[in-house]
């Protein structure tokens, strides 16, 4: 804020604010339109059009800017049911990713900053495993969004994936305490560390998600996960016993 700047315009522009003084012979009056209130007035108009040109950019910031939401459901097309290299079954579960805003959101992310699994005693504790990074962005094998329009349909990202327990093992998503039979849900993260953080076992867990651009400040948002461990070949009895996802 250049307040240097404002002050100066205001000096340069403000009339004299002069009291009035006796009336001699042929002098105009003193009315409402020549005198002390008429000088505030143009004084109050010259501090409004000066405070609009030092900080236009701001106002402008204010009011035009995105702003971004997440939904999530179990339902297509936010999950659907696909073949992994044409043969591997594999369920797919994305985040619906919108801007209200009036401006275009620029370098898009969703990060997970941190996932919390539900212990026997309710409370929730980190996996201290899993690394805090990005989400993949649905069909576009990247992390970061070019940009979001406002007022148009969702944008989807990835959140995870859930692959026949048969062939999971192919793929490289087994833990030492899931059987060979029960499922495991698979953060759909940019990068696969060998730690494994980003494979979820069967349970109650809490996705802690950043929704965040270049040109607004971050969203945060918590997307519960319900993973049964159960595999079911029919898509509709997957959607309603295999897993379960909202936010909250």
């Amino acid at each position: 804020m250049n307040i240097i700047r404002l002050a100066t315009l205001i000096l340069e522009h403000a009339p004299a604010i002069q009291q009035p003084s006796p009336l001699i012979p042929h002098q105009t009056p003193v009315t409402l339109w020549n005198g002390p209130a008429a000088n505030w007035a143009v004084a109050f108009g010259t501090l409004i059009l000066a405070f609009v040109a030092v900080f236009q950019e701001w106002i402008k910031s204010w009011f035009f800017k995105p702003i971004l939401g997440l939904e999530v459901r179990v339902a297509r097309p936010d999950a659907e049911k696909t073949k992994f290299n044409g043969n591997i079954g594999v369920y797919y579960f994305r985040l619906a990713v919108t801007n209200t805003g009036r401006k275009a959101a620029e370098d898009v992310q969703v990060y997970v900053s941190a996932v919390k699994r539900k212990k026997a005693n309710t409370k929730y504790e980190t996996v201290d495993r899993f690394t805090p990074m990005a989400l993949m962005w649905t069909h576009k094998s990247v992390s970061t969004l070019p940009y979001l329009l406002p007022k148009m349909p969702a944008a989807y990202c990835d959140l995870g994936h859930i692959s026949d327990p048969e062939r999971k093992a192919g793929m490289f998503e087994t833990l030492p305490d899931v059987s060979d039979e029960q499922t495991i849900f698979a953060l759909e993260t940019e990068v696969k560390p060998n730690s494994k953080g980003y494979l979820l076992a069967p349970g109650e867990y809490r996705v802690h998600l950043k929704v965040a651009a270049s040109n607004c400040l971050p969203q945060d948002f918590t997307v519960k996960v319900n993973m049964t461990g159960r595999w079911f070949a029919d898509e509709e009895q997957m959607f309603r016993d295999g897993i379960g996802l909202s936010l909250g």
